[in-house]
């Protein structure tokens, strides 16, 4: 199945101030009422008229707002209305002058266009008290407590949108000393729909700057596949100029960002050594050159969770990909000669290839697993489960993965975790990065956001977020966010989240190993939900597959060429994007299901037709089935459900590839006459059985043997005697023509009148 088969829908885990409804009445939660000691210094009333002044004649020009303001969309119902609205304070939210820009704008998704009207923008002068206040009021249907300014909307034309700016005086509203903190922002709309209202927030930053860096998780990770490794064709699309592979890494150029990268994509591309598309080549090139540090997903970014829970073990990885690869592809290298790459792990636990390499029959040397996986220096043993899947019990089975040396770390989110952390934390001995998940989600609804008012409310969501995380965890602590999976997104979107990301409360970028550097803070965890049953029920069948198909690849000189590909190809389907679809990804199980019957089918015993044995001794003959592209070693084990038929127990096959090979068993009958049945069964050489046993019916007539030779002795002597007689006959006549012959030399011989009397 191809990458393109599926379309991943992306699912926003925090609201982006999207209401669904007209609004109705409604007040804020009753623990936002907390005020705060005004800090922001009064500004004359000089200073706010020059601000206004300027800020009045920049949003005179604008257009479209740029991609770094607040959350604040809704959308009408979805029954009658064919409008959406949203709201983004400029400056990504965070407001330091009492003067700040908002842009407003409508979307209108119908055929028609719809009249445009008055703006009002409002806003609470109570701060929220915390990051579950943020998610509620954005997700909210009530209006802000106090008018801060008006715009106005003009026509939106159909599958368009309008925008809008207002500046917002807070000198003018006697709002000028708001104490650090997140505020509610509201815009309404007045349409033909009714008011229409938009949800945001604005955060007033506190005097004394967070002096903890911020580390950035991007993924680096492909479309869904069904097959093992990424395609010729999957490569040349997502490595173009303008495919998803190509976009990732051209958001994360030049950025801090620690890279979190699917090793299957570069094992994709090596495998088909100087085959690969030039394309794919520039792309695992410019991937190893960034200096971004980094770490490794699992193999097609499996789902560690259901494959804990499904009984796989954690982490689980490719035996080998040698299946993959032609020799062809790999001209000779000093490799060849002996040279193998070694394996190293630095201090930090960032680990190099290791193995040794595969000699071919040509002389060139294949690359060692180790080396197809390999994404550059990276830091060994970080995991990163599906987010909200990391449990207690998925935490504690990562943390005896230490196959490298490096100690096991796992990417867990704040709300899984008993206290606020700064990134680095410890529970009961097992090694967490925490990230906040608040900020983390409204991160990844920027990069996906369709304009830059919903991105700019998206980047505004998360900087209130990690402020409340700043609170929390400590202005000296290390902030931890992610830019979660997703599909569909672009290298501007990506990156323009990857630096809002990049400066949240006033950090700066750190890298991996600043994070695990940081003091680990002790926590307990204490969310995470358990994966779908459907879906750990799912892998459990794949898994059982699996199993069946290792012990029938026994019969092959290398089982690998069979048990890789279908490693391979579990693990994409564990992949964590399929997690968005799952009617496809039940879809592509029962494809891969059926795929392995199919091959589990490839080698059998051709069913025989009953067989008369009309001897008391004979060889029987059998055909044996090979549908694979290889030859196979095998024994045929046949064994009489009675005494009355010896037979020889076990005959070696050695089938060819692609056609039926012929196998003769001797048997022996000890009775003359009666019926018996035998048990054919093919076995690998560790004694798996291989296809279906099959029962033939034998029918032994041995005395026909007898009756048959003394029939044939009795047929073999009269043609003799004939024959003796016949000569002599004929010898006689010819000695009766030769005497009439000399009586009388004048008279004809005698003809063929009398040649038989």
């Amino acid at each position: 199945m191809p990458h393109s088969a599926v379309t991943l829908e992306s699912q926003l885990i925090v609201r982006s101030g999207i209401a669904q409804e007209p609004i109705p009445a409604m007040t804020l939660p009753s623990s936002a009422v907390a005020r705060r000691t005004p800090d922001i210094a009064r500004v004359g009333r000089r200073g706010v008229a020059r601000w206004r002044t300027l800020i009045a004649l920049a949003l005179a020009a604008v257009v479209g707002f740029p991609a770094t303001a607040a959350i604040g969309a809704t959308d009408a119902p979805a029954a009658s209305s064919s409008l959406s609205v949203a709201v983004a304070p400029g400056g990504n939210g965070v407001i330091t002058a009492p003067v700040f820009s908002v842009t407003f704008s409508v979307s209108n998704s119908g055929d028609a266009p719809a009249p445009g009207g008055p703006v009002s923008i409002a806003l609470t002068r109570t701060a929220l008290a915390t990051s579950a206040d943020v998610s509620a009021w954005l997700s909210s249907n009530t209006r802000a407590e106090t008018e801060v300014a008006n715009t106005t909307v003009t026509t939106v034309a159909a599958r368009g949108t309008s925008t809008a700016a207002a500046a917002v005086d807070l000198a003018a509203v006697g709002a000028a000393s708001l104490a650090p903190g997140a505020y509610p922002l509201s815009a309404a709309f007045s349409s033909a729909q009714g008011d229409l209202v938009a949800h945001t927030v604005i955060v007033v930053p506190d005097a004394a700057a967070s002096t903890g860096g911020v580390g950035v998780v991007v993924p680096i990770t492909a479309p869904p596949t069904t097959t093992g490794l990424l395609t010729v064709d999957d490569l040349k699309t997502l490595t173009a100029s303008d495919g998803a592979l190509r976009t990732q890494l051209n958001a994360v150029t030049g950025t801090s960002a620690i890279l979190a990268v699917d090793p299957a994509i570069p094992a994709a591309i090596r495998v088909l050594g100087t085959a690969a598309p030039a394309s794919a080549q520039q792309w695992l090139a410019d991937l190893l050159a960034l200096p971004n540090t980094r770490f490794a997903l699992q193999f097609g970014d499996a789902d560690l969770a259901t494959s804990v829970a499904a009984g796989a073990g954690a982490p689980v990885s490719v035996p080998s990909l040698d299946s993959y690869m032609s020799a062809r592809n790999f001209p000779s290298t000093p490799a060849a000669s002996g040279a193998a790459p070694t394996s190293s792990i630095s201090d930090s636990g960032s680990a190099t290839p290791t193995g040794a390499a595969t000699p071919t029959p040509s002389g060139r040397t294949l690359p060692t697993l180790a080396e197809l996986l390999d994404i550059g220096t990276a830091r060994a043993n970080v995991f990163w489960p599906a987010t909200g899947s990391a449990t207690a019990a998925l935490v504690t089975a990562l943390s005896t993965a230490n196959s490298d040396g490096a100690q096991p770390v796992t990417l867990i989110a704040s709300s899984a975790v008993s206290a606020g952390s700064g990134g680095h934390a410890d529970a009961a001995g097992a090694g967490l990065l925490v990230y906040d998940d608040g900020a983390s989600a409204a991160l990844r609804s920027a990069s996906l956001a369709s304009d830059s008012v919903r991105q700019g409310a998206s980047i505004a969501a998360a900087s209130a977020y990690a402020s409340f995380a700043t609170r929390a965890a400590g202005a000296n602590s290390p902030l931890l966010v992610v830019i979660d999976r997703a599909s569909g997104r672009s290298a501007t979107g990506l990156r323009t989240a990857i630096a809002a990301a990049s400066t949240l409360s006033g950090r700066s970028a750190v890298d991996l190993d600043a994070l695990l550097a940081a003091p680990a803070a002790a926590v307990t965890v204490t969310g995470g939900s358990a994966p779908d049953d459907g879906r750990v029920s799912a892998v459990q069948g794949l898994l059982d597959d699996e199993s069946r198909l290792s012990s029938f690849a026994t019969m092959l000189a290398d089982p690998t060429v069979l048990t890789a590909p279908e490693r391979a190809g579990i693990l994409q389907l564990l992949g964590n994007v399929w997690l968005g679809a799952p009617d496809q990804f039940a879809t592509a199980v029962s494809d891969h299901h059926d795929a392995t019957t199919k091959t589990l089918d490839a080698v059998a015993i051709v069913p025989p037709s009953d067989i008369t044995l009309l001897a008391s001794s004979a060889p029987l003959t059998f055909s044996v089935r090979n549908d694979l592209p290889w030859p196979v070693t095998l024994t045929l084990n046949a064994s009489p459900n009675d005494p009355r038929l010896i037979i020889q127990k076990s005959t070696a096959v050695s089938a060819r590839a692609e056609q039926s090979t012929r196998v003769q068993v001797p048997v022996q009958a000890r009775v003359g006459s009666g019926e018996s049945t035998l048990e054919l069964q093919l076995r690998s050489s560790t004694g798996a059985a291989i296809g279906p046993d099959v029962r033939v019916a034998v029918t032994v007539r041995a005395e026909w043997e007898s009756i048959g030779i003394v029939l044939m002795s009795v047929l073999i002597g009269a043609m003799l005697v004939f024959g003796v007689i016949r000569t002599v006959r004929r010898l006689r006549r010819r000695s009766r023509a030769r005497a009439e012959t000399h009586e009388d030399p004048n008279a004809a011989p005698r003809g063929e009148e009398d040649a038989d009397g």
